[in-house]
């Protein structure tokens, strides 16, 4: 190399180590943030008398302080309709020369904006920034007056506002969130700014291609230089690349795209969640015209043979659900460590991506997401389950909404994938699938985009990057509810590998996962979870202390602990839980419980490529559904119980069965799931008591492999064994370091447990589905007629009589209660779904009381057992746990009269059951039903059960030992 050369180089490295340099002071930025004045409009006069004049405004007495951003609710209770806001504020002198830009956050959701009295523009939507430019109407050496006349979303009330009716805006469902509740600010350029630039990172060759919307605000073509450096936010001394490219700007528009190889790239991944700086600078002779600073990470997520990758790795997706309530500021974070908490959380609790819902996070959420490096899925305020109503404005409002969050967020490196719709079974919206996903698909051709989330319309379709052409993929929403039995298990690990035809066939009842779902098809569970409450105590004590009592939160905490409470009294569970904390607490360990044990399922399908709790955070309708509550504090097992399936190596424990016949005998198999590199050590198998004393203990050599693995598969013998155990499975590297452990729980019921009672009884059973087991155990009976003594019980096994015929018969029951005997009806098993009002029990019952789901899906529905003859030698004064997890009732008779011997416990989905109130007013009303209750009939009694007995009969001894009690209670003789 010769000296000239030698000395360019040098000069060039000279240039990568100091921070650039311009002849003009930087753009400036004035922030509107702070107090302003609002006039609430609730009868829509003020376009008319003209509230936005300044000096018409001056005169109203109605005008009060609002801080801004805030959602307008915070101020005025439930307020619906339309305000007036003003704020005034001076400009810098030296702004007289430069261009000003207006610009919101996000405004909701119809707003029109005047300066100093003259009319700048609107704009459609709640969740999206816009701006104006304003230079030429702003006062230089005064003050200046902005003005906005806002419609907020109609939610609650039935009435229309600028031809926008109830429930038919694009909306969330958290808050009203009305007014200006995101930044407001002024931002000074010279002739020339930069309105977008779009940031294509491609980490397979280090480089980086922006592409720049340059607007030239002049009235001829002049050449501008266009700077561009990049630094590593790990190294922000030094210049990782650079480059200067020169431009013709004409008047107008100019797009103009340029490439950046960054030498040594790092990745950004959740590990490593590497950033770099970007600032592109626009300059020409005579000085600095606009400066546009970005971050951005380099990182690849596709999907490769039917699983996730990124950077080139596969990558096992572990989401969590985000609504994005907050406890007093309701759309935005009450506070930026409050943010950072809940993202810090979601990580150590092992998910490596939140998936935001129907709400664009506020950019400080972003912000944060980047820096701490968690993926994350770009959710638009869209719909939500049959809201908006359908109206023409719809598709347009739909549009705007893809078109300016994916604008606004396409930089973030943080978000991977588009999420456009969910659950959609409108015209309206599934019109809309393949033109949002083309538009989607224009805006930003990098990312994963999914056309909607659950596939109900068609099933659901992914784009790939860079792709137009969908492929189907199988999106699943689903929620098995509080016990994962073996059954629930098989669903699980069948999903997208059997169809649901095939499923059936093989014995699954109830309810399949997931809809239009079709086998062999890559899986992604983006709904699965179950709910508890939060600590109602707690949580009302800090609200009484920070929170706002306008908001709808401090409410609905307030009055789901004062109702939880009423309820407990007039059901007498109150007697097993006086204690409201405690049952919160127990709560949570059952839902705790079923997440862990839902995860391990999905976990252990290998046609699945991860899934979505559902949810991180909670509050408004999905009220339970959490593992951290709205103040951000951990919810106990709840957190503990879903952290430990989310680890990346596990054993999952299966017991078949898991209540056990002493003289037969259990299976335990032990599966291994490992994301991380093989290991060899060995599994040790134990077996304790009650006590912790051990009965069985085994330690054999076992390699876990990368992926899913059997490990263990051996019958468990339990001739000797009697009540409760624990089967815990840890497994040990070779040099003694234990890799993860898990532990579940067995119940052995010896002979003289189940010993068949020898009362005799009356059988009304013409569907022969209880009588083969009475016979097969020596229980005397005799079949039901008129002419039945008193003195035996009647066991019924169906309350739903066919063919019809059989009406007359169940007249006769009734008639032999009322004259002073007793029958038991067993017409558990069946579980109706959908939403709505309870339905009445059938007829041919001689009670009166309504049928509702006691299931449950992310709301909790608890079921409680009181300390009673029928559960003797069982679990009692408590919430049902896993012994019952094959007999708990789908189905609660609600408003029965008479004793609650074991019984449920919930709350609507929204208040009143009126679906449109479920956006903003919390969780509805609280409920209790009896699972088994027992009903004075005339001079006799009804013992009604909705428990799954009978169904359950020489498979559970549970089912027999309650039965069995039932025939010792109810039998006299």
């Amino acid at each position: 190399m010769n000296w000239c050369m030698r000395l360019t180089h040098l000069a060039a490295l000279l240039t990568l180590c100091i921070p650039l340099a311009s002849t003009a002071a930087p753009p400036e930025t004035l922030a509107l943030d702070g107090t302003w004045e609002i006039a609430f409009d609730p009868d829509n006069i003020g376009r008319e008398a003209k509230w936005h004049d300044p000096k018409i405004f001056d005169g109203l007495e109605i005008r009060r302080s609002i801080p801004v951003p805030s959602c307008w609710e915070l101020t005025e209770k439930d307020y619906e309709g339309v305000a007036f806001y003003r704020r005034k504020f001076s400009v810098p002198a030296h702004w007289k020369e430069r261009k000003v830009r207006l610009h919101f956050g996000a405004v909701n959701f119809l707003a029109e904006v005047w300066l100093n009295g003259h009319a700048i523009g609107t704009h459609e939507g709640g969740f999206t920034p816009f701006e104006f430019r304003v230079e030429d109407l702003l006062t230089f050496a005064g003050e200046n007056t902005l003005t906005l006349r806002v419609v907020g979303p109609i939610l609650l009330q039935d009435k229309q506002v600028d031809g926008m009716g109830r429930m038919e805006t694009t909306q969330w469902r958290g808050a009203i969130t009305g007014g200006i509740w995101q930044p407001v600010k002024l931002t000074s350029s010279g002739e020339v700014y930069v309105r977008d630039v779009f940031i294509e990172p491609k980490l397979a060759d280090g480089t980086v291609t922006f592409h720049g919307d340059f607007v030239h605000s002049g009235d001829s073509t002049e050449s501008y230089k266009i700077e561009t450096a990049i630094w590593s936010t790990n190294v922000p001394s030094g210049v990782a690349a650079h480059v200067e490219t020169a431009a013709d700007l004409a008047p107008g528009s100019n797009r103009h795209s340029w490439m950046l190889e960054i030498p040594n790239v790092m990745p950004w991944s959740p590990d490593s969640p590497h950033l770099y700086r970007v600032e592109i600078n626009v300059t020409r002779a005579d000085g600095r015209s606009d400066q546009w600073t970005a971050r951005f990470g380099m990182r690849e997520f596709t999907i490769r043979d039917k699983k996730f990758y990124l950077n080139g790795k596969p990558f096992y997706l572990k989401a969590t659900f985000f609504e994005g309530l907050y406890p007093t500021k309701l759309a935005y974070p009450d506070s930026r460590e409050m943010a950072i908490r809940e993202i810090r959380l979601a990580k150590e609790a092992g998910f490596n991506m939140i998936r935001p819902w129907r709400k664009p996070p506020p950019p400080m959420w972003l912000d944060l997401a980047d820096e701490m490096g968690v993926l994350t899925v770009g959710s638009l305020a869209v719909e939500c389950m049959d809201f908006p109503l359908e109206s023409a404005h719809l598709p347009r409002w739909v549009e705007n909404e893809v078109r300016e969050s994916i604008l606004r967020d396409r930089n973030r490196t943080c978000v991977v994938q588009w999420e456009l719709f969910n659950e959609l079974k409108r015209p309206v919206l599934m019109r809309l699938l393949h033109p949002m996903a083309m538009l989607a698909r224009e805006l930003d051709p990098t990312r994963l985009i999914l056309d909607e989330s659950g596939g109900w319309a068609q099933g659901a379709n992914m784009f790939l990057p860079y792709l137009s052409e969908p492929f189907k993929f199988n999106d699943i929403h689903d929620y098995p509810g509080p016990y994962v039995n073996e059954e629930v298990y098989n669903k699980l690990i069948l999903t997208g590998t059997k169809t649901h035809a095939e499923m059936r066939e093989m014995g699954l009842k109830g309810r399949l996962p997931g809809k239009n779902v079709i086998p062999g098809l890559m899986s992604f569970f983006s709904e699965l979870g179950y709910g508890s409450l939060p600590d109602l105590v707690a949580n009302n004590r800090q609200f009484a202390k920070e929170g706002n009592p306008l908001a709808p939160p401090t409410v609905y905490h307030k009055r789901l602990a004062e109702d939880y409470r009423q309820v407990f009294k007039r059901s007498g569970f109150d007697r097993i839980y006086p204690d409201l904390q405690e049952f919160c607490r127990q709560e949570q360990q059952l839902h705790g419980t079923a997440n862990k044990r839902m995860i391990e399922a999905v976990r252990c399908n290998p046609r699945v490529g991860g899934y979505c709790v559902h949810a991180l955070t909670a509050g408004d309708w999905i009220m339970g559904a959490a593992l951290i509550d709205l103040w951000r504090n951990p919810k106990g097992y709840v957190y503990e119980g879903t952290k430990a399936a989310n680890q990346p190596r596990i054993v999952s424990i299966r017991i078949r069965p898991r209540n056990a016949y002493a003289a037969q005998g259990t299976k335990v198999e032990i599966t291994g799931v490992n994301e991380l590199a093989a290991i060899a050590g060995s599994l040790k198998v134990t077996v304790t008591d009650e006590s912790g004393k051990r009965v069985f203990s085994r330690r054999t050599p076992t390699d876990l492999p990368t992926g899913i693995s059997p490990l263990y598969n051996e019958k468990l013998l339990t001739q000797e064994l009697k009540g409760s155990y624990t089967i815990t499975a840890e497994l040990f590297a070779d040099d003694g370091t234990l890799i993860t452990r898990n532990q579940e729980g067995l119940d052995v019921f010896v002979a003289d447990q189940l010993t068949p009672p020898r009362k005799r009884i009356a059988v009304y059973d013409p569907w022969n589905r209880l009588k083969p087991f009475l016979k097969k155990n020596g229980i005397p009976f005799e079949e039901f007629s008129p002419s039945t003594s008193p003195a035996l019980p009647v066991f019924v096994t169906r309350t739903n009589p066919k063919p019809p015929a059989k009406w007359k018969d169940f007249v006769d029951l009734r008639a032999f209660a009322e004259a002073g005997g007793t029958v038991v009806y067993l017409g558990g098993g069946g579980e109706r779904y959908g939403w709505g009002k309870p339905v009445p029990t059938p007829a041919c019952l001689p009670v009166k009381a309504g049928s509702k789901l006691a299931r449950a899906t992310w709301q909790p529905i608890t079921h409680l057992v009181h300390d009673h003859p029928v559960f003797n030698g069982l679990p009692v004064n408590s919430i049902l746990g896993s012994i019952y997890e094959n007999v708990w009732a789908g189905l609660t008779l609600v408003g029965l009269e008479g004793e609650i011997i074991a019984g449920s416990i919930g709350f609507d989905w929204y208040p009143g059951l009126d679906k449109r109130l479920r956006h903003y007013n919390g969780p509805g009303n609280v409920w209790y039903g009896s699972d088994l209750g027992s009903v004075p009939v005339g001079d006799g009694r009804c013992i009604v059960s909705q428990l799954r007995l009978v169904d359950n009969l020489g498979k559970d001894p549970v089912a027999e030992k309650i039965l069995f009690n039932l025939i010792e209670w109810t039998a006299v003789q």
